[in-house]
């Protein structure tokens, strides 16, 4: 009798021992890949940290600057009203029926305007 041959339950038992082989070869591989990939990312994120920070810290300068630039053109809208303020002021006091004679027709020039408008608004319907 030939010892060699196998019965179908060794066969199987064979079987089951290759699959768990080939599952545990596949996991390992997987796990591997895994780790590289893992690996490669921390490498991109620590390439990548130190121009992040220094983008940051531009866009920071840019803010500040732009907030500087603001305040500096606030301040000096508010002198310039100041002094246009100052010199109406000096113009009234010094020449209180000229400046009324003015305001009045300002007035006027800015009611016949409205007038206007709302005649030819009215004309469009």
């Amino acid at each position: 009798m030939n010892t060699t041959t196998k019965t179908p339950s060794q066969l199987a038992d064979d079987a089951r021992q290759t699959a768990r082989e080939a599952v545990e070869t596949t996991r390992a591989y997987a796990q591997n890949a895994v780790n590289a990939a893992g690996e490669k990312v921390r490498d991109l994120q620590r390439d990548a940290e130190p121009a992040v920070e220094q983008l940051a810290a531009r866009v920071q300068q840019a803010v500040q600057r732009g907030l500087d630039a603001a305040s500096t053109t606030s301040a000096r809208a508010q002198r310039r009203f100041e002094q246009a303020a100052d010199v109406t002021g000096r113009y009234i006091s010094d020449q209180p029926v000229r400046s009324v004679l003015l305001a009045a027709a300002a007035g006027a020039a800015i009611t016949a305007l409205i007038v206007l408008a709302s005649r030819r608004s009215r004309d469009d319907y």
